[in-house]
């Protein structure tokens, strides 16, 4: 069987199992929030992880800020960036805006992740979730960047860089807002930030 690597939000040793069996990763990443390891249980069901699964998985554990989305999906993407097998996602463990987080860091780099999954709460069976993205053309993408690092420059300069007519670009900025990566006043988002990762 082709190995595998699994990255899993990570709270408790349960939600983890369904896919560890599923899928016999010999990568094990526990993205753990920082301040849930305040807990012993947490502490604990990492050293099961290791005793369970560390004779036949490499067992990382990987902390992150629980609440920064940025760094968490920053993060998701370095450690996708990192694998050179198929990357198994589990969403199940932890705190929600983790499992957000490393969603949004899988819809930046939908091309390195080949499952993404989660524990359904009645029977515990896996669930397959979709591979979503964030929808950029190279276009909308390169405008993102430029509205990204404007530093209040007017609208129309942006147009001249870029070689667009103002109509063009504002036309692409209509749509940008419209997928809530610009506000009003075209200024990015936190959203557009996730999607420029």
């Amino acid at each position: 069987m082709e190995k595998t690597a699994l990255i899993c939000t990570f709270y408790s040793f349960e939600p983890l199992v369904a896919a560890a069996h599923a899928y016999s990763p010999s990568k094990m990443l526990l993205l753990v929030a920082e301040d849930s390891l305040k807990n012993s249980q947490v502490k604990a069901d990492i050293e099961k992880v290791k005793e369970v699964y560390g004779k036949v998985a490499q067992v990382e554990m990987v902390k992150v800020k629980g609440s920064d989305l940025m760094f968490i999906a920053s993060k998701t993407v370095d450690l996708l960036e990192n694998e050179k097998v198929p990357v198994v996602v589990n969403v199940s463990g932890g705190w929600k805006l983790l499992a957000q987080g490393v969603l949004y860091g899988c819809y930046a780099r939908p091309e390195m992740v080949w499952k993404i999954v989660c524990n359904n709460l009645e029977d515990n069976s896996l669930m397959e979730l979709p591979k979503l993205s964030f929808g950029l053309s190279a276009r909308k993408r390169a405008l993102l960047e430029k509205i990204a690092s404007r530093s209040g420059a007017p609208i129309a300069k942006i147009a001249e860089k870029m070689g667009k007519t103002r109509g063009m670009l504002y036309q692409h900025l209509k749509e940008l807002r419209e997928m809530g990566y610009v506000d009003e006043k075209f200024e990015i988002t936190l959203a557009g930030r996730l999607a420029l990762i």
